[in-house]
C-alpha cells in the first residue's frame, strides 16, 4: 500500500450556464480543500492517471454503516476497519443508534459522510478517500449548482494497492 501525497489537480468554477473557470491548474497535496477538482497522479511505474479519462473503472460508495441494510452499506466493524487503516474518524449517528458514518471535523460545514472510491485501471487498483462540502453556509442554490453538488472537495488520501477486505470491495463495487 503507497500512499500518493501529491497530485496535479485542475481547479475549476462552473457556472449555471455550463461555462467553466480554470482557477488553478498546479501540483497540491492530500488533506487539502480543493474547488471542483480534476485530478492526475503518477502510480508506482510513473504513469500518468487522469481519473476524468477513467470514470467507466471507479467505483463509490458513502463511508456509513446501516445494520438494516447490511448487504448495501458496511458494517460497523467494517467501517471501523477502514477508518483505523486509513485514519479517518467514525461517529455513531445522532438520530440513529448503532448506526456510524465517517466524520470531518476540520470544517463545521463537512456535514456528509465521505466518499470512498475505489479504482481498477490498468492492472493496479487504487483507493480515494474524500470529503465534500458547500463552499458557504449560506450558499445559493441554484438548480445548476444543485445539480453540480457540493463545490469543495477535501482529498483525505489517495492509496496505491490499498489494503481492503474481498467483502469490502465487494460492497464498493455494489456486487
Amino acid at each position: 500500500m503507497k500512499l500518493i501525497k501529491g497530485f496535479d489537480c485542475i481547479q475549476k468554477e462552473i457556472y449555471g450556464n455550463g461555462t467553466e473557470k480554470i482557477l488553478s491548474n498546479k501540483i497540491v497535496k492530500i488533506q487539502t480543500e480543493l474547488i471542483r477538482p480534476s485530478l492526475i497522479f503518477k502510480n508506482k511505474a510513473n504513469k500518468v492517471i487522469d481519473l476524468n479519462s477513467i470514470k467507466q473503472f471507479t467505483y463509490s460508495k458513502q463511508l456509513r454503516s446501516n445494520a438494516l441494510y447490511p448487504d448495501e452499506y458496511f458494517s460497523a466493524n467494517e467501517l471501523k476497519f477502514l477508518s483505523e487503516i486509513y485514519a479517518f474518524s467514525v461517529v455513531e449517528s445522532n438520530r440513529h443508534k448503532g448506526f456510524f458514518h465517517s466524520k470531518l471535523s476540520i470544517n463545521p460545514l463537512y456535514t456528509s459522510p465521505g466518499t470512498i472510491e475505489f479504482i481498477e485501471y490498468q492492472d493496479k487498483e487504487y483507493l480515494i478517500i474524500k470529503f465534500t462540502r458547500w463552499q458557504h453556509d449560506y450558499q445559493p442554490r441554484g438548480a445548476g449548482e444543485d445539480q453540480l453538488g457540493e463545490d469543495i472537495t477535501y482529498i483525505h488520501g489517495i492509496w496505491e494497492d490499498p489494503l481492503l477486505t474481498d467483502e469490502i470491495i465487494k460492497k464498493i463495487k455494489a456486487q
